[in-house]
Formats: structure tokens, sequence, C-alpha cells
């Protein structure tokens, strides 16, 4: 028999990827004009005491863009990519804004997920044990059985979740016992300024276990 189970909990974490993307049509006034935009952007996230070890140059490039004939260049790009993790979600909307007004032209990624994944993971991982064997009990039950002793074998063949939001949903196998736990809340789940609903992520598990069966 398999089972798998969920919990709910909600995120203290983000991970936040933005941009800085300057145009010109002299390269090296295109890198000057976007080493100071990031120079801001990195100064707006140190100014709400994000720590330097959370911030990081994730991506270089510099591009060319042509006329229509193709043959003469219109202007160079730089951009510059940077990956922030916020340890405080609720700061996230005002640390969102400060990026954009120093500079940040793009934001391409936006992950909420929890520091706690190890301890969220070790309660699903024992639900779905639990919805195990109780599927286990009943299916001997309906077929005139009863389960004889310990499980022989038991595997865990899936975790998921906790590294952004998404919906919860069965695995699939046909034969499998699902759990969901609400963990415990603090808040209402609207983080700040009320611009954001922060939700909660789904941690998962699940198991896959086999019994010994007697008349």
């Amino acid at each position: 028999v398999t089972g798998d189970a969920a919990v709910n909990v909600e995120p203290d974490r983000v991970r936040l990827l933005v941009g800085v993307e300057s145009r010109n049509a002299a390269l090296l006034a295109a890198k000057s004009e976007n080493d100071a935009s990031t120079k801001k952007v990195i100064a707006a996230a140190r100014a709400l005491n994000i720590a330097a070890g959370d911030i990081q140059t994730d991506y270089m490039q510099v591009d060319m863009s042509y006329d229509n004939g193709g043959t003469v260049i219109e202007y160079y790009k730089v951009t510059k990519d940077i990956l922030i993790l916020l340890r405080n979600v609720q700061q996230f909307v005002g640390l969102l804004s400060r990026l954009l007004l120093a500079g940040a032209n793009h934001v391409y990624d936006v992950e909420f997920s929890t520091s706690e994944l190890r301890k969220h993971r070790d309660t699903a991982r024992a639900l779905a044990i639990k919805a195990a064997q109780e599927k286990a009990a009943d299916l001997a039950k309906a077929a005139g059985l009863r389960v004889v002793g310990a499980p022989l074998a038991v595997s865990s063949y899936s975790y998921g979740g906790g590294a952004s939001y998404r919906r919860w949903h069965s695995l699939g196998y046909g034969q499998s016992q699902n759990v969901m736990q609400n963990a415990g809340s603090s808040s209402d789940g609207i983080g700040a300024e009320g611009t954001v609903a922060l939700g909660k992520i789904s941690v998962t598990a699940a198991v896959s276990m086999s019994f010994q069966l007697q008349p």
C-alpha cells in the first residue's frame, strides 16, 4: 500500500530575483550606467538590514541590438541579475518597491519557502505512514483478512513542496491514502501593507509499505 500526506505551512523566506538592464549607444556608457544602478539596488537591499551574504549577483550579460538593416549597432544592452534572500517576509513589499525605485527594471522570479523544511517533511512523512497503515487495515478488513505483525518493508519514494507556491494534489498512484494538515499560524496570511497574500505552501511526503495478511 501507499500513503501520502501534505502539511500546509506559512512561508517565512522569500527569494527574489531582479534584473538591472541598461541601454546606450556607447558600450562603456551602458556598462557605467548599469554599474551605478546595480550599486543602488544592492544598497537598497542592504538598507533593510539584509546581510551581504544574502545578496548575490546571479547573472551578467552584454548584448548588441542592430538597426533594421542588421549592419549597424543601434545600442548596447548590459544586464545584471541580483538574487536576494529575504528572511523576513513582512518586508517583501517594501523591499520590492525600494529595488524598483533604485533601478531594478526586471522582476524575474519570486519564490516563497520555509526555513523549517526538514521538520515539516518529517511531520508529513509520519502522517503518510499512518495513512498507509490505516489503509492496509481497511483493505484487509474489506477482503476478509487481517494484517499480521509489523510491516515487512517500508520505503519513502517522494518528497515535495516547500520551495514555492503550489497546489497540493494526490500523486496519482491510484491506491494511495491522502492526508492534509494545516500547521499553526500566527497571522492571517496577508503580507506587509496588505498587498501580498502569502497563503501557504505544501510540504509533502509519500511512503510505500508492505504487510503480511492472514485470514
